[in-house]
């Protein structure tokens, strides 16, 4: 929202997360540090993330292969998928480089 110059208060971010995680609107992230970040989820391809330990900054990215290793996996073991969640933490460029 920030991004998009939208002027919301905490107040009622707060008092609306809940519905907005219920109705399956907004995804949950907890990448760590305690600090929860939310992110659309209402027509939104399935992707992945990578979590610099050093800044906090987030990368989200999407491998079909990904996907297809879900499949096969799930095919294996006689599994229905319903969501799938992938972090990687490590360092990004800008954090190797200091």
């Amino acid at each position: 929202m920030k991004n998009k110059n939208y002027r919301v208060s905490r107040a009622t971010l707060y008092n609306t997360i809940e519905l907005l995680l219920d109705c399956g609107l907004v995804i949950k992230h907890q990448f760590g540090k305690n600090i929860a970040q939310f992110e659309k989820a209402y027509a939104c391809k399935q992707h992945d993330h990578m979590i610099c330990t050093s800044c906090g900054k987030v990368f989200e990215f999407c491998d079909p292969r990904i996907n297809e290793i879900k499949e096969t996996a799930a095919d294996i073991i006689s599994f229905d998928v319903s969501h799938h969640s992938l972090y990687f933490y490590g360092l990004c460029a800008i954090c190797r480089e200091k």
